[in-house]
């Protein structure tokens, strides 16, 4: 089976996804070539240690870069850390009013809060810098290229996590007006009430693209041995908790048909968590990926390898 149900739909959002070290920036960035042949395509990465220069052979920067002989494609490589800055840079003075001004903490004390790292901010950051470039419209379609799989998680569950922080923030919000309202008999619309409105109104934008089925999907990418299968009906069974459509995996490096007696046990081996995965999600459409001598770099690899991801096979050299 394959990937083209993907091409034949009205996706504009796919993300790739799974353990590290199974293939999900190739795989992305083959299905990013294979799109951009009718399609205007942005490929992120989220990943702290991202690989996508590797794969297209050439520099990819913080801010959308032309891929060279792929006409309609553009990549980018997330910086969490710049993202979360400019944030700061640009909402700063918003939070520490709410935190200044709803709190009994002094000046300084507000100040030290706000600069603290906050668990998973980042992630937070990554995913609002992509809602962004889609408020934009700029591009057809917008894949991307995840973090491992712990990190996903957390990125997915940014509308949960930042629903939680505005939702801090509107108390201490609200505590403030109470006080105005009792000393003015009034209340004002201010720069930290409207930065709360737009926030929640990206979260409800952010849940809505998540689980909408006609737009966006989750392709998980893994590998035929144990520890990826069992972390694979993981993140599986954490997409449907959080109502993220998936209904696509990609099992990579799996060992050719072959008549040596090593390889062959060795898909022997394979074989049979590739039937386990079969029979654990048989609603799925499971693409199976062959082994290459080489690793799968340059535009012309990834051409060849988004071809048989997308062509129907009974198994793909990628």
């Amino acid at each position: 089976m394959s990937l083209r149900q993907l091409s034949q739909s009205s996706l504009q959002f796919i993300l790739f996804g799974g353990k590290g070290g199974v293939g999900k920036t190739t795989m992305a960035a083959a299905t990013a070539v294979e799109m951009a042949r009718e399609h205007k395509v942005l490929l992120f990465t989220t990943d702290p240690a991202p690989s996508l220069a590797d794969s297209f052979g050439q520099k990819i920067g913080s801010e959308p870069t032309a891929v060279e002989q792929v006409p309609n494609l553009f990549a980018m490589e997330i910086d969490a850390s710049k993202v979360l800055k400019e944030f700061k840079e640009e909402y700063g003075s918003e939070i520490l009013d709410i935190l200044q001004q709803g709190t009994y903490l002094a000046d300084e004390e507000a100040e030290e809060l706000f600069q603290m790292e906050i668990p998973g901010l980042d992630e937070v950051m990554s995913f609002k810098k992509i809602m962004d470039f889609m408020d934009n419209s700029e591009y057809d379609m917008y894949i991307v290229d995840t973090a491992p799989t712990g990190h996903t998680l957390r990125l997915l569950m940014l509308p949960d996590l930042l629903d939680n922080w505005i939702k801090f923030l509107g108390t201490l919000r609200w505590k403030y007006h109470t006080v105005v309202r009792h000393l003015a008999q009034k209340g004002n619309m201010e720069g930290a009430d409207k930065f709360l409105v737009e926030m929640k109104k990206t979260v409800k934008k952010v849940h809505a693209l998540l689980q909408d089925v006609e737009r966006t999907e989750f392709v998980v990418v893994t590998i035929a041995e144990k520890m990826a299968v069992a972390e694979t009906q993981d993140l599986i069974k954490s997409l449907h908790k959080m109502q993220v459509p998936s209904g696509h995996i990609i099992i990579n490096n799996i060992f050719p048909q072959d008549e040596s007696d090593f390889i062959r046990k060795r898909r022997g081996f394979q074989d049979q968590y590739i039937q386990s995965m079969k029979e654990m999600f048989p609603h799925h459409i499971i693409t199976e990926v062959v082994l290459q001598a080489t690793e799968v770099q340059g535009i012309a690899g990834l051409q060849t390898l988004g071809t048989q991801l997308f062509t129907e096979t009974a198994e793909k050299e990628g």
